[in-house]
């Protein structure tokens, strides 16, 4: 499930953290320069920008935790979007708690990652997710759907 992360051109994150968002645009940078970020504060705001235009993003990350729309509410809007849906929607949370794992994988997401606490925690797991083959249409089998780098 692993191929060249250069196919990755545009990647959409959805936070409402302003230091989360730094900090994961500059690991980014250093991970892959290539790799145009768009940010999101909330679901809504997110959903416009998907809404908006032709260019949808080969990868979602998006936070549980935001006001207006939440995390939950978002997965469930682009899960539900005929345009949206191909989208593969990685959870990018603080926390993880089992039950909310099993609702969003049953929601649709494609992978939850827990938010590492460092920036070279950050730096791997970005590596190893864009490293990911993520034009395989399939999900990964529940047991491994949470990643935690």
């Amino acid at each position: 499930m692993y191929t060249d992360n250069l196919s990755l051109k545009t990647i959409l994150l959805a936070d409402d953290d302003s230091d989360d968002r730094e900090f994961f645009h500059d690991a980014l940078k250093d991970v892959s320069a290539e790799i145009l970020l768009r940010t999101a504060e909330n679901g809504i705001e997110a959903l416009n920008l998907l809404r908006a235009g032709a260019d949808f993003p080969d990868l979602i990350f998006l936070d549980l935790n935001m006001p207006l729309k939440n995390g939950h509410e978002c997965l469930h809007d682009i899960k539900g979007d005929e345009m949206l849906k191909h989208i593969p929607v990685i959870i990018f949370s603080t926390s993880l708690q089992p039950e909310t794992a099993n609702n969003v994988y049953n929601g649709g997401a494609s992978l939850y990652v827990v938010k590492p606490n460092s920036f070279a925690a950050l730096k791997e797991l970005l590596r190893k997710v864009l490293a990911m083959n993520w034009k395989i249409s399939s999900r990964p089998l529940k047991e491994h759907f949470i990643f935690q780098g």
